[in-house]
């Protein structure tokens, strides 16, 4: 199937059809499925905890609004990898305590996460 024809389908097929061309190689083709207007909320949660998800599709994810306004979308952008690490640490002050301290000791996300949250925990101690 030529590109253009994928990147046709990634913005106007249904969901099978996004859900195959999302794991797509070309950028182009696995970003138009993010711009496809029906696509759910809870696939691009999906695409935002799958942490072999492109920096491309991290990106775009953080510029919809919309998508951000989700406790579970934050959570799961502050633990990939690929989520610039200004934005997880902004995303960390709208977690409960409960995932913060989760994050304390996790060893699936970067040192600077682990250490902002053990920050995050001890400011609340102190306080």
């Amino acid at each position: 199937m030529p590109v253009a024809e994928k990147i046709k389908m990634a913005q106007t097929g249904d969901k099978e059809w996004r859900s195959l061309l999302i794991r797509e190689a070309n950028k182009m083709v696995s970003s138009a499925v993010l711009k496809n207007p029906r696509i759910t909320e809870g696939e691009v949660l999906a695409v935002a905890k799958n942490r072999s998800a492109s920096d491309d599709l991290i990106r775009i994810i953080l510029l919809n609004r919309d998508w951000l306004k989700n406790y579970e979308m934050k959570k799961a952008l502050v633990t990939h990898p690929r989520t610039p690490l200004q934005k997880a640490m902004r995303f960390m002050t709208f977690l409960t305590e409960k995932d913060i301290k989760e994050l304390a000791k996790s060893r699936n996300v970067s040192q600077a996460i682990v250490n902002n949250a053990r920050r995050m925990l001890m400011n609340k101690k102190s306080h």
